[in-house]
């Protein structure tokens, strides 16, 4: 029997035993591996095998085994080069946090590690779920085809820096005070009267409140609406940050399956006909893309209504929409006013370091919403808020907004072209209708072959699977196209075609 033979082993002898009452597989996974490293039985070098081969072993999603050995990797338990396996790494994070000994003589006892407080309720849901974001900045520009950026370099940064300056000057010292938790009045009479023409939603100033993310609305809807233990409705295929914050929450999460026409609605109501919250991207389905249908539209309505239930409605990207007129938001239908939370941001559609978002609520929920928003944060900038303020209402926005319009569905145009004359037999690209990004699917390839392969050239694309839950989709590649001229995107694609067919970059 050979060396690696001999090293890849152990995994598959290591008894892994079950759960614990109420612990997720994801957790039981990690720490299971974790101790079995702790403890010697897979030792430095060890070779784990693939998520596909040990899912199929332990009969796991391939998820779940990913979501566990990203945990390890991120702490330092296991090492994975490009192009190479996965194994146990040389030197173990508590061995490299311990000090040299200050004397000859037998080593000392290993101190148990102390187990979390039973206050801290959120460590050990957080440890079983990988990151929704980037936990350090990407360096420089974001490689072809990162997806999920706006063009930051198409922003009209003088006219911001003209009004930014203009709020600097002396006797204007709102912008130094306290905007109060629910926002700069100036900027939630704006976004009432761009929500009303642009989506068709009449709600006034007084329901919507400014934050920093739909991340942080949607976090703060859950500890509002949704007890521990309580039923959600997601999309699945969807938005992985929206999984990840439900999951942490307490919640369970009900995977409503999704296809041309969106959320399968009929499903939602087989599998958890009383969950308490439904999470859509109705404009534009993150990732896949599609509308949700006005049928399903009208049978989720009439579900929330019926359950006394409510909808939130993530916004993210509606405006940039190629073929035709922005959809109406779900919002704007009648009798949706108690039921459907409306939240959006203006980090797409302007840049990501504004760090700005909105909600608009139901009447019933701003007095509640307000006085758990301001218990966990002061509220967004004043300065940031007032600017953006003026730049709506003086209609540098909606300008801002055509005109990037106009520049996507040109960059969409020229992506699909690209695709189909450097692709064919690799990417099923379907033509870009919204959006920033699209889903690519493989021909012939997994996602990890096709990632391994991407990343020496400089490449690269989201998993599909980041953004599925029970969902088992065709292989692909979620992928950008917005921030990149039609040079760079010839050029890519150029790339790309090399690096999947294995001619190198």
């Amino acid at each position: 029997m050979s060396a690696r033979r001999r090293t890849d082993a152990p995994i598959w002898s290591l008894p892994l035993g079950s759960p614990d009452d109420g612990e997720t597989l994801q957790r039981w996974l990690y720490r299971t591996l974790r101790q079995a490293i702790l403890d010697g039985r897979l030792g430095p070098g060890a070779r784990l095998p693939g998520t596909r081969a040990l899912a199929r072993q332990q009969a796991l999603a391939r998820g779940t085994v990913q979501a566990a050995y990203d945990q390890l990797l991120s702490e330092g338990y296991l090492d994975a080069a490009r192009g190479s396996a996965t194994r146990v790494a040389a030197t173990l994070p508590e061995r490299s946090l311990q000090a040299p000994a200050a004397h000859d003589g037998p080593p000392a006892p290993a101190r148990p590690e102390p187990a979390p407080p039973p206050a801290a309720w959120w460590t050990g849901r957080l440890d079983g779920l990988g990151a929704a974001f980037p936990l350090q900045p990407a360096p420089g520009g974001a490689p072809p085809f990162h997806p999920h950026r706006c063009d930051v370099a198409a922003f009209p940064v003088d006219t911001w820096r003209r009004l930014h300056v203009r709020h600097l000057r002396p006797g204007r010292p709102d912008v130094f005070g306290d905007t109060g938790p629910a926002g700069l009045a100036a900027l939630r009479q704006a976004i009432a009267a761009h929500l009303h023409v642009a989506r068709g939603v009449a709600v006034p100033p007084e329901q919507i409140v400014v934050l920093g993310s739909v991340q942080q609305a949607l976090d703060i809807c859950l500890r509002l609406l949704v007890g521990p233990g309580e039923t959600v409705w997601m999309e699945d295929p969807g938005y992985a940050g929206a999984r990840q914050l439900m999951l942490a929450s307490g919640a369970r999460v009900a995977d409503v399956p999704v296809d041309a026409d969106g959320m399968r609605v009929e499903d939602g109501l087989r599998a958890a006909p009383h969950a308490r919250l439904a999470y859509v991207t109705p404009a534009r389905q993150a990732p896949l893309g599609m509308a949700l249908a006005p049928q399903r539209r009208l049978a989720l309505l009439d579900w929330a209504v019926a359950n006394d239930a409510y909808v939130f409605e993530d916004d993210y990207d509606s405006e940039y929409r190629f073929v035709a007129k922005p959809i109406p938001a779900l919002r704007s239908h009648p009798g949706s006013e108690r039921h459907v939370i409306l939240a959006g941001t203006f980090s797409k559609l302007l840049f990501p370091g504004i760090r700005l978002a909105f909600v608009a609520l139901p009447r019933h929920l701003v007095d509640r919403f307000v006085r758990a928003f301001s218990l966990t944060n002061r509220g967004a900038g004043g300065l940031a808020q007032a600017v953006l303020a003026d730049f709506m209402a003086e209609g540098h926005f909606d300008r801002h907004v055509r005109r990037m319009r106009r520049l996507y569905a040109a960059r969409a145009a020229a992506f699909e072209d690209a695709a189909r004359r450097h692709w064919h037999g690799l990417l099923e690209v379907p033509a870009p209708q919204a959006g920033l990004d699209v889903v690519a699917r493989l021909v012939g390839m997994d996602e990890d072959t096709a990632l391994a392969r991407l990343a020496p050239a400089g490449l690269t694309g989201f998993p599909l699977r980041r953004y599925c839950g029970s969902a088992r989709p065709a292989p692909g590649l979620v992928m950008g196209f917005a921030p990149f001229d039609a040079d760079a995107i010839e050029d890519g694609a150029r790339r790309i075609a090399r690096a999947l067919s294995g001619r190198g970059a």
